[in-house]
């Protein structure tokens, strides 16, 4: 599936954030939404199903260097918003982004009021301390990526007592599929 086969929502400016839709494959009674930041390089996650798992491809990139783009940052948040209610998961919104994408699944995730968040951060993460407001709700945060890398956001989070786990299971070898079913079994032992 190439960009082009990607479904896509506009902004006023005709900024265009594409992505792909895929519902869970059996309805019951509760189906999460698992919204993956994928960026335009990597293909391997466009037509990812898992179980019971409505899933939302954005295939944009959402990372530190865009964090200024408002009307993209506004579509996909407009779009996380509508996939939920169209599937009845409002209350039931993950987020992922790997490598380059994690600076944007933390933003979004807090944005969405997502309940869960796997993300490898990287040094920029400093700007993420500034959303930490400790009056407000947090999805729980699961970082990837290396200790050095995550070491203020941490300690914001510990100060403010937002729950965080850090989690160094994914090898940068694994292929980002591998690395998805892991992280998706991992929520769902967490929620289910």
């Amino acid at each position: 599936m190439s960009i082009k086969d990607l479904l896509y929502i506009e902004s006023e400016n005709n900024s265009k954030l594409f992505y792909h839709f895929t519902p869970a494959a059996i309805a019951s009674n509760f189906v999460p939404l698992i919204v993956i930041l994928s960026s335009k390089e990597s293909s391997q996650t466009l037509n990812f199903e898992y179980k019971m798992w409505n899933v939302l491809t954005i295939v944009d990139n959402f990372t530190y260097e865009n964090k200024d783009d408002i009307s993209l940052h506004k579509l996909l948040q407009n779009l996380i918003l509508q996939v939920a209610e169209d599937n009845d998961c409002e209350d039931h919104v993950y987020l992922y982004g790997s490598a380059e994408q994690g600076y944007g699944a933390i933003v979004h995730g807090i944005l969405a009021s997502a309940n869960a968040v796997y993300a490898d951060i990287t040094s920029k993460e400093n700007d993420l301390c500034d959303l930490l407001n400790p009056t407000d709700s947090f999805p729980i945060f699961y970082l990837g990526n290396n200790k050095e890398e995550v070491m203020s956001f941490t300690h914001v989070c510990k100060k403010n007592k937002i729950k965080f786990e850090l989690d160094f299971s994914l090898l940068p070898q694994d292929s980002e599929l591998h690395r998805l079913k892991k992280v998706l079994d991992m929520f769902e032992h967490m929620t289910f």
